[in-house]
């Protein structure tokens, strides 16, 4: 099993990745995708990836930290590195604008754009209350591969986001109590359109809500997937799998790779 957006440059777990990531291969989970956030962000998941045979990173800037510094020629420059297979958490957070405008955000994400435009990489989208404002953009920057991490929109908006040809991501919120609709969205999205995600060290899913989130618990998120579409969780774990590989490529030749030697 692949946790497909972690954050384990974060305060919380890098000061005890090695035992989390002992806790997640006890439970299956196997390969990250460690994320970054802010350009602080970027060299410390690098130097991450760089380490351990079965991590991943992404770059890139995410949306509430657009009015911080960042470098878009070193972003493309660093995609060239083995280790990094996406450019992300990029995207648009409009239910916080009053923490950064609008404006700025929308400035951040076409650099962050022209950084996947530029370097052929897939896009790992941040997406809140702007749906139209994100299609939008992608398609005006010709983005054909990105994937709604964390996805807590409407049916209706990921009906758009796959006709797009997009990918969506579950999180641990969809085993909350409040997150009815987000059921349907699982149970509609195809077989071949999804994956799973612990954001952590966030948004740890029930029964773990309210401590600190880590890899292993994309195995609770797996569990609630297979549940409400009546599978499987062996058939989410090779659908996911499958689909992460499908979606970075570079991370499927690294990790097979990885796979086939253990």
């Amino acid at each position: 099993m692949i946790d497909s957006h972690a954050h384990l440059c974060s305060d919380e777990l890098f000061p005890v990745l090695d035992e989390k990531l002992e806790a997640a291969r006890l439970v299956g989970v196997r390969n990250f995708l460690t994320v970054s956030s802010n350009w602080d962000s970027v060299s410390k998941n690098v130097a991450i990836a760089e380490k351990y045979d079965n991590i991943v990173c992404s770059v890139g800037v995410h949306p509430l930290h657009a009015m911080e510094p960042y470098d878009v020629d070193e972003l493309i420059s660093l995609c060239t590195n083995e280790k990094v297979v996406a450019v992300g958490e990029v995207g648009l957070e409009y239910h916080y604008v009053d923490l950064m405008p609008k404006t700025e955000q929308l400035r951040c994400l076409q650099d962050m754009l022209s950084v996947a435009q530029k370097s052929g990489l897939p896009c790992i989208l941040h997406a809140r209350e702007c749906c139209d404002d994100i299609l939008g953009l992608l398609r005006e920057y010709a983005i054909k591969h990105a994937v709604f991490h964390c996805y807590t929109d409407t049916l209706e908006n990921a009906k758009r986001i796959l006709d797009a040809g997009f990918f969506i991501s579950f999180s641990g919120i969809i085993t909350f109590k409040n997150a009815g609709a987000l059921s349907e969205v699982v149970k509609y999205v195809p077989d071949d359109r999804f994956l799973v995600e612990t954001d952590c060290p966030d948004l740890a899913p029930v029964p773990y809500r309210g401590k600190v989130n880590e890899p292993a618990y994309v195995s609770v998120v797996a569990e609630h997937v297979a549940a409400l579409r009546n599978v499987s969780l062996k058939a989410v774990d090779e659908m996911t799998t499958r689909n992460f590989f499908s979606l970075f490529p570079k991370a499927a030749i690294l990790m097979k790779k990885e796979i086939s030697n253990a």
